[in-house]
C-alpha cells in the first residue's frame, strides 16, 4: 500500500510541476486599449508613453 501511495505522490507532484509552468508560458500580456484619434479620424492604439499610435 505504501508503494502505491509513493507513486501518487510522486506522480501528482509532477503534473503539478508541468501544470504551473504550462499556466506561466500560457500567459498573454494584457491587450492595450484601443482609441480614436479625432484629428486623424482612424484607430490608434496607446504606448506606454501615453502616446496616440495610429493603426492600419
Amino acid at each position: 500500500m505504501m508503494t502505491i501511495a509513493r507513486r501518487l505522490t510522486i506522480v501528482t507532484l509532477m503534473m503539478t510541476i508541468f501544470a504551473l509552468s504550462f499556466a506561466a508560458l500560457a500567459v498573454q500580456p494584457s491587450k492595450r486599449p484601443l482609441g480614436f484619434n479625432i484629428n486623424t479620424g482612424s484607430l490608434c492604439v496607446y504606448s506606454n508613453s501615453g502616446e496616440c499610435v495610429a493603426t492600419l
